[in-house]
């Protein structure tokens, strides 16, 4: 359990920068003409700026867990950036396939 949690923290570690430049470029889903007005954009823009967010908390708790020496919490916590990964997938999904 001990190696899982280091393999999953390195991980989710590499994917910040992939992640980031997710975001940075997530600002281009409000160029088309009333796309301000749409819920879903802006619960699909929220979820991928808190992605970062999350895993950065997510890494922070988990170490704290780790060094305390509990395995299972560390990497359950650090199943809440997968968790908000699934929420950006299913969000998306509803957008491709129910648009305004």
């Amino acid at each position: 359990m001990k190696i899982a949690v280091i393999v999953v923290n390195v991980i989710l570690i590499l994917s910040l920068m992939p992640i980031i430049v997710m975001v940075g470029m997530s600002t281009m889903m409000f160029d088309s003409p009333g796309s301000t007005n749409s819920i879903k954009t802006w619960m699909f823009f929220g979820f991928i700026v808190a992605l970062p967010i999350v895993i950065i908390i997510a890494q922070i708790i988990s170490w704290i867990a780790f060094f305390k020496q509990n395995y299972g919490l560390a990497l359950k916590i650090n199943a809440l950036p997968a968790l908000d990964i699934l929420i950006i997938f299913f969000i998306s999904l509803f957008m491709s396939n129910f648009s305004d």
